[in-house]
């Protein structure tokens, strides 16, 4: 019965370890991809560096985490926050394309005029 006690401990002191890695990992490694399609020509948005230094942090973190948890967490807390100054505005910018809202740049330009009605989706019927 002590031992089942004793490996759920290591397993619990064990978590923020491989949360921090893996997210790390993944998210270090989308971002070096976006990075990476430079070479063809693709613009650089300067956030995505931001992005892979605190993916980079979130590595270091994981590292932290096996002797210094709280240290650890704070770093990953500084490090979350870095990723979401890349992350956040493209899901708001994937959201608001998918929903159909456009910016008021976009409306001004002459795209659409401001009392048009915005139509996020048509619906459609089955034929008969």
């Amino acid at each position: 019965m002590r031992s089942t006690r004793w490996s759920g401990a290591i397993i619990f002191h064990m978590l923020p370890f491989f949360l921090y890695f893996v997210s790390g990992l993944v998210t270090g490694f989308h971002v070096y991809t976006l990075l990476a399609l430079a070479v063809y020509g693709v613009p650089i948005n300067p956030l995505e560096f931001v992005s892979l230094l605190g993916s980079l942090c979130l590595l270091i973190a994981a590292y932290v985490s096996l002797f210094k948890p709280h240290a650890a967490a704070k770093l990953a807390l500084i490090a979350a926050l870095a990723m979401w100054s890349f992350y956040g505005p493209a899901i708001a910018k994937a959201v608001r394309s998918r929903l159909g809202h456009h910016s008021l740049a976009s409306i001004s330009s002459g795209e659409r005029s401001l009392s048009a009605p915005i139509r996020p989706y048509k619906v459609l019927s089955w034929p008969r």
